[in-house]
């Protein structure tokens, strides 16, 4: 179902934690919360503020931490 993204909350190279919000998406006026699965790094961003999406769309790529 296709949606968009509200808010972008995170850039490339910053360290996220589990659980952190990442981005807001909205769709059929519900908003979503996307939160980072593990701990790590932003290692790309690819959608901004506005740009509508759709299932399975890359929209923030995470390069896990170790430990």
């Amino acid at each position: 179902m296709p949606g968009s993204v509200t808010e972008v909350k995170v850039s490339v190279g910053e360290t996220v934690k589990a659980n952190q919000p990442l981005l807001i998406t909205e769709a059929m006026k519900m908003e979503t919360t996307i939160q980072a699965p593990f701990d790590g790094v932003i290692k790309q961003v690819t959608v901004n503020n506005g740009d509508t999406i759709a299932t399975g769309d890359l929209l923030i790529e995470i390069e896990k931490a170790t430990d």
